[in-house]
């Protein structure tokens, strides 16, 4: 098994930030953002035909005070955000402050330049979907509520006729009289920033998902160890591969190993030496043997291999070399000596187009595979055995 890969981008750990960092982030970009509008609204009011024929005078003064009050707010907020960071505090209090100033700062925003503009709608939709994944669910909903309960109300005081809509502008630039490319090409640059933010943190979120599902997935088939197949996966491969047999007609063989006196290393070494000791053997395995062969550990220092299309011929020579590699790479010790390390290993062929064999289910060909294991540990272990129909019954072997 090889893990599966890290995410590739970096981007990928924002969602693992703490509320404080992730905070502090948004300020500096909603701090820079804000900019971006304080620059666009005096470029507007001063050079454009624009800001002569459609901003009011009284929009350019309301303008002014919002955009003032949001930069001082994100500036303020940066600070604190970077101070609780210099002294590596963290804040209840402090996200919390920061998506009420986020929904009244658009909220403020929106009303200058009209409740039912693109940008207010798409601010209002995109933000607590960023809000959820960055921050959860009940946090964001709270301020959502008192956002969309304020726009409601300001709404209704517009069409009521007590606050003037959108007065920012002396005329509406969108309308079938007047139609104004400039502000049209100004609202998309507005809303750019706010659909990537959603495109990338809704990518981000379904990245993340993936990655974590297949960590689990693998998790529940692997030995966390060895990263060989556990119990569970190989015996699904193996039934996979018995059908893959019987339908082609081609033999395969299954293979127990057993690493010998292995519980006395535990016991002389301790686990960890034990362990060590289990992954260098995963390792030489799967050096040994083929991408279509199947390795898993079972239990303990057990191993199984199943060799598709690999007769007893083929199969001796392949399990003397897993043997042999084991027996010549002794495993180094902190003290600098070297533990060599044996197996024994107990093999059964199996031949679909026999009759004897071809009803075989992989259980029972594990319990063969079994007593020709303890055959090779009876005869003196560190050696390759086969199950033969005349050695069947040798469970008692001493």
């Amino acid at each position: 098994m090889t893990d599966p890969p890290a995410p590739r981008s970096s981007l990928l750990k924002l969602l693992d930030w703490s509320d404080r960092d992730k905070c502090l982030l948004l300020s500096v970009l909603l701090w820079g953002y804000m900019f971006f509008i304080c620059v666009w609204h005096q470029v507007t009011v001063h050079l454009t035909e624009f800001g002569r024929n459609y901003v009011s005078s009284q929009g350019t003064a309301m303008l002014n005070s919002v955009v003032l009050i949001n930069l001082l707010g994100w500036a303020l907020l940066l600070a604190w955000g970077g101070w609780l960071r210099h002294e590596n505090r963290h804040s209840r209090i402090y996200p919390n402050v920061f998506l009420s100033f986020f929904s009244v700062g658009f909220v403020l925003l929106g009303w200058v330049f009209g409740l039912y503009s693109p940008m207010t709608g798409m601010v209002l939709m995109g933000s607590p979907l960023v809000g959820f994944i960055l921050f959860g669910f009940t946090r964001v909903a709270w301020n959502f509520a008192f956002t969309v309960c304020v726009v409601l109300l300001l709404a209704w005081l517009s069409v009521s006729g007590y606050v003037e809509h959108a007065i920012y502008f002396a005329r509406d630039p969108v309308s079938k009289q007047h139609l104004s490319y400039y502000w049209i090409a100004s609202t998309v640059a507005f809303m750019v920033p706010f659909i990537t933010s959603v495109i990338t943190l809704v990518a981000l979120l379904l990245g993340r998902w993936v990655y974590r599902e297949k960590q689990i997935r693998d998790q529940a088939l692997h030995d966390p160890l060895t990263g060989l197949s556990n119990r569970r996966e190989l015996f699904a491969q193996l039934a996979h591969e018995l059908a893959r047999g019987r339908r082609s007609g081609q033999s395969l063989t299954l293979c127990v190993m057993d690493l010998d006196h292995f519980k006395r290393i535990n016991d002389s070494h301790g686990h960890g030496v034990g362990d060590q000791v289990l992954v260098q053997v995963s390792e030489i395995l799967r050096a040994c043997l083929r991408e279509t062969d199947l390795i898993g550990r079972i239990g303990g220092e057990e191993f199984v291999l199943a060799l598709p299309e690999t007769g007893a011929a083929g199969a001796a020579t392949v399990l003397e070399r897993c043997r042999e590699t084991i027996a010549s790479s002794p495993v180094p010790l902190e003290s600098g000596d070297f533990l060599t390390v044996t197996a024994s290993f107990g093999a059964v062929l199996w031949l679909p187009g026999h009759p004897a064999n071809h009803a075989l289910t992989d259980t029972q060909l594990l319990s063969r595979a079994d007593e020709a294991l303890y055959l090779a540990k009876g005869a003196g272990r560190n050696r390759v055995m086969f199950w033969s129909q005349e050695e069947e019954g040798a469970a008692a072997f001493p």
